[in-house]
């Protein structure tokens, strides 16, 4: 067995600590100079969201975070009177996250909801979620949803064919929002 002597070791872990220390900073510079853009992307993204799933809205309140995965806005109209919600809500679907804008009235029910995220599902299959067919199924319900395979009927969504997992965590996304909004916003007392 070979004995290797100081310097065989040393050399080779001092190339090594640098190549790491400047991989380190490349990163951490590339992190900074492109944090604040990703950032701006992201409110823009969701600023567009927010106006889709919300029409009517001229302007919105600042974001209620209500929990790790629920967090909503006021929407307000032109004469400043609240007319809905903006939700932002999480749920893990097949491939992981799934992030959803569910706007709600101030009656509780579903104006439209966009999803903002979903880049884990299957493509062909989960992905599918994205879709209007999918998506306008929500539009003017209220209370607690349900997924089906088949005809849907009041408070049922129809599920995506071979994607069921993906159509019921957006049905729980807007449930969630849906039960946010009957058990701490109906009545308007928490309007912003």
């Amino acid at each position: 067995m070979k004995k290797f002597s100081p310097k065989e070791i040393l050399i080779p872990t001092i190339v090594l600590l640098l190549i790491c220390v400047v991989s380190a900073t490349l990163l951490g510079g590339t992190n900074m100079l492109t944090k604040d853009k990703i950032a701006s992307i992201e409110a823009e993204a969701k600023a567009s969201a927010m106006q889709e799933v919300m029409p009517d809205a001229v302007s919105f309140s600042e974001a209620v975070e209500a929990d790790e995965k629920l967090e909503y806005s006021v929407a307000f109209d032109k004469e400043n009177n609240a007319i809905g919600y903006a939700f932002t809500v999480s749920e893990n679907g097949y491939g992981g996250e799934i992030k959803v804008m569910v706007g709600l009235d101030t009656n509780g029910a579903v104006t439209k909801i966009a999803v903002l995220s979903a880049n884990n599902e299957t493509p062909g299959l989960g992905q599918n979620i994205k879709k209007a067919s999918f998506l306008d199924q929500f539009i003017g319900k209220k209370g607690e949803l349900s997924v089906v395979k088949n005809a849907p009927a009041d408070n049922e969504i129809q599920a995506i064919t071979s994607a069921t997992i993906s159509s019921s965590a957006v049905t729980r996304t807007v449930n969630a929002a849906i039960e946010y909004y009957n058990e701490n916003l109906a009545g308007g007392e928490n309007n912003g």
